[in-house]
């Protein structure tokens, strides 16, 4: 169980984060790649879910 506010819960949402900017950036920098956008949103919306199961299990 990870408790938020936690050093861990800080760095799975600073990552989350991260990853949820990139894909945006991307979205709009690298119009021929959806692809990757997509990849790099679903990475961020799984870490998001990981995140919450760990801090409520």
């Amino acid at each position: 169980m990870i408790k938020r506010g936690s050093k861990i819960d800080e760095l799975l949402t600073l990552i989350f984060m991260l990853l949820a900017i990139a894909c945006i950036v991307c979205f709009f920098a690298v119009p021929s790649k959806h692809v990757l956008c997509l990849g790099l949103g679903g990475a961020a919306i799984v870490l998001r879910i990981i995140q919450y199961i760990l801090r409520f299990v």
